[in-house]
Order: C-alpha cells, then sequence, then structure tokens
C-alpha cells in the first residue's frame, strides 16, 4: 500500500525565494485532493513534485529537467547531478482546500464546456478510378471502344502471323513470343468487354433522362389546360330550369299543424288501440 502521510521536510532550509501563494496558482498546477499526495508543478522545471511538510511545505529536492546526471550514458557522468532552482521551494497555503476545490470544480466546468459536443469526422479519401477505366476516353474525348477495336484486331493480326511463321506455335506448343502476343490479344479483348458494356450503360442512363424529360415536356403542354379545368371546377353552375329559393324567404309559410284534423285525431286513437294490443299480447306471453 502507498503511503498516504505527508512526508517530513528534511531540511530548515529553502531557495531563498518567496513563498507560492495558493491563491495565485492555477488549480489545475497543484493536487491537494483527500486521500492522494500532494504535489504541484514545479515554476522551474515545469514537471510534478512532491509537496513535503504538514504546515510549511515545501517541493521535494529534484534534479533539473536537462539534468545530465540523469540522462547521461557514461557511467562517470551519472554520478553528478544538476540541482533545480525549485527545490525547497516554500508554498503558502493562504486559502482553505474547499476553496480550492470550488476553483478546480469551476475550472473543470469551464473547459469542459470549452469542448465541442459535436464530433468532425474527417472525410473519406476518394477511392482512385479502376485501372480498366483509366482509358475510358482519350486525349480528345472520344469514347473508348471505337480506339479498342482497331487494337484488338491488331493483335489478333500478330497472333495469326506468328503461328504462321513459328514452328512451335504452328505445332500446337506456345513460345514466349507467341505467349506474349496472346496474353496481349486477351487484355485487349478484355477492355473492349468492359468497353462495351460501359457504353451500354450509358446509353441506358440517357435514355432514361432523355424519358424523364419527354413526361416533362408533356406535363407542361399540358399544364394550362390542368389549370383551367381546376379553376372551372372550383365554380359550382346553376342547372337551368331549376327554382332557388328567394333570399328573404323566411319561416311564415312553412305548415305546424295537419290539414284535416278529424282524421288526424281517428289515425291517433287507432295507433293508441294497436299498441296497447301489441302490449297486452306480450305481457301474456311473459
Amino acid at each position: 500500500m502507498p503511503r498516504m502521510r505527508p512526508g517530513r521536510v528534511r531540511t530548515k532550509h529553502d531557495n531563498g525565494r518567496p513563498p507560492l501563494l495558493l491563491s495565485t496558482l492555477k488549480p489545475q498546477n497543484i493536487s491537494l485532493r483527500d486521500g492522494e499526495t500532494r504535489t504541484i508543478v514545479c515554476p522551474d522545471c515545469e514537471t510534478w513534485r512532491r509537496l513535503m511538510g504538514e504546515t510549511q511545505l515545501k517541493i521535494r529536492q529534484h534534479c533539473a529537467k536537462d539534468c545530465t546526471g540523469c540522462t547521461s550514458k557514461v557511467a562517470a557522468d551519472r554520478k553528478v547531478h544538476t540541482t533545480c532552482p525549485g527545490t525547497d521551494q516554500p508554498v503558502t497555503l493562504d486559502i482553505s482546500v474547499e476553496v480550492w476545490g470550488e476553483r478546480m470544480l469551476a475550472a473543470d466546468s469551464t473547459a469542459t464546456g470549452r469542448r465541442s459536443a459535436r464530433q468532425h469526422y474527417k472525410p473519406l479519401a476518394q477511392l482512385p478510378t479502376a485501372v480498366h477505366r483509366l482509358g475510358d476516353r482519350g486525349p480528345q474525348g472520344t469514347p473508348a471502344l471505337p480506339r479498342l477495336l482497331p487494337l484488338l484486331e491488331r493483335a489478333r493480326h500478330a497472333v495469326d502471323q506468328h503461328r504462321v511463321v513459328c514452328s512451335v506455335c504452328r505445332t500446337g506448343g506456345r513460345c514466349e513470343t507467341g505467349r506474349a502476343l496472346e496474353v496481349r490479344s486477351a487484355e485487349t479483348q478484355a477492355s473492349c468487354t468492359i468497353a462495351r458494356e460501359q457504353q451500354h450503360r450509358q446509353e441506358r442512363q440517357q435514355g432514361g433522362r432523355s424519358a424523364a424529360l419527354t413526361r416533362r415536356s408533356q406535363w407542361a403542354a399540358v399544364l394550362p389546360a390542368v389549370r383551367d379545368a381546376d379553376t372551372r371546377r372550383t365554380s359550382v353552375p346553376v342547372p337551368p330550369g331549376r327554382a332557388e329559393a328567394p333570399a328573404n324567404a323566411g319561416t311564415a309559410n312553412v305548415p305546424t299543424e295537419p290539414e284535416n284534423l278529424e282524421a288526424h285525431d281517428r289515425r291517433q286513437a287507432e295507433l293508441g288501440r294497436q299498441y296497447a294490443q301489441r302490449k297486452g299480447s306480450v305481457a301474456l306471453s311473459a
């Protein structure tokens, strides 16, 4: 287990400089957390060093940042060490550890707020052009297929001429020259096949674009008629011969009583008797 108690000061002397005040130090350059060894960044060598003592704090004795005794590979030079001027530098806690902790939290929150929460991704590297597509178009912008067809015919003719002259290839064997000519002819044939497929694909794409342009022009031609039909559809015409009610017509002419009161009473009485008979029959059956 590491020793958590503060180290004991071995000397009463210091480096003769005024003490460093805790209130003037940056919170991130000193550590005074509970349960951790007290450390501080030495103002001279700018490295983390231990603070010794309980009430009178001093920076522990240490070598300089570029001490030859620590960095030299020669055994004789490693015995000589250069002491850092920040050794035995007194440190005064003019503020409480709680105040220092509040400043530390404020510094952490400020640093966190400065960091952007958005992640910026590097753009993906663009894939290089495939080898078989490097010669799709020539320097004058001509397609690849018309340029490759004469090359293919020339390569086949070279193979046929070599087979006529060479005795090894004529009997069914393969010499080095014949094999090189056949490989070149096969590569040219493959390039022609790829160029032909690319040309067909481009023709299909151009055909789709032309079809889309045709449909767009057709819609543009009928668009005025469609707008006129929509405008006429919104207005509802009045059918001929239909008598419209006058605008000032009220409810004065609406009848509220039957025309024949006697017939109406007889009808109501008949409905009452039928209802009574139906209700009595339902009660007897229950």
